[in-house]
């Protein structure tokens, strides 16, 4: 089956599907973009009408099975909602984030059937809605003196700092990211991977979108932590003073 793109949704639909960097801004498209809904149990309308679903509306959504579980398909244009259907039927274009309002709790499936298409957990909905997907899952603040160790990965992650590097350098606030292996004897977990990013500014904003392309790569040694370079010295020293960054903006010299 063919995909020709429709509109910018899908575009970034498919550019998100070969490249992790772009899925981040694929959230973003998603949730300003129209989706399209099939509505059991109506007739098919005369002509394409825009409307407002007043208060207390309710509307006959069909769920179908995936992976042993209930989804509601959804699809990224009216094309794609006509390529899967095998006879006329009535049919509900709305914005996708006030959809995943409506019907949060329940899963998505977008394109069901399609050559693109992504599935959408009742948690990930959760995440989109109320707007975490793009903050830190978790923050740490070290209160006390700890020793570590720190190398660098004995297994290199390629894909990791590709994929990372490709999003940095379309956020202009990232100056510079190192990476490293990291170790705590003390705290009885096995050593995992940490980032280092200098940014001017947003490190939250950053460290989110960096953890949605962790998410969907392959890495030797997870989980992944992002720390800001914050210029005051300690684990500072060990990525400023004694390791090459993997991402370095390039900036051209005005002459």
């Amino acid at each position: 089956m063919s995909f020709e793109p429709q509109n910018d949704l899908e575009r970034s639909l498919a550019k998100a599907a070969s490249d992790p960097a772009h899925r981040p801004q694929f959230y973003k498209d998603l949730s300003q973009s129209d989706i399209f809904i099939v509505q059991h149990g109506k007739q098919l309308p005369a002509q394409h009408t825009k409307t407002t679903l007043a208060e207390g509306t309710t509307t006959q959504i069909q769920n179908i099975e995936h992976n042993g579980k209930p989804h509601i398909p959804v699809f990224s244009s009216l094309a794609r909602l006509q390529a899967a259907l095998s006879h006329e039927a009535a049919y509900l274009g709305m914005n996708a984030l006030e959809f995943m309002k409506l019907t949060k709790g329940a899963a998505l499936l977008l394109n069901p059937g399609a050559d693109f298409g992504k599935e959408f957990t009742p948690e990930e909905i959760a995440s989109i809605v109320d707007g975490s997907i793009w903050h830190s899952n978790e923050r740490y603040t070290v209160k006390k003196e700890v020793k570590v160790m720190l190398g660098q990965p004995k297994n290199f992650p390629t894909e990791l700092v590709n994929a990372l590097g490709r999003l940095f350098k379309k956020k202009k606030q990232v100056k510079r990211a190192w990476i490293a292996h990291i170790f705590n004897p003390d705290d009885g977990q096995k050593p995992h991977t940490l980032i280092a990013i200098d940014v001017s500014e947003n490190f939250d904003e950053v460290s989110a979108e960096a953890g949605i392309v962790v998410r969907n790569v392959s890495i030797p040694d997870p989980p992944v932590d992002f720390m800001p370079i914050t210029g005051k010295g300690g684990l500072d020293d060990y990525f400023v003073k004694e390791t090459k960054p993997f991402y370095e903006r390039r900036f051209l010299g005005l002459f």
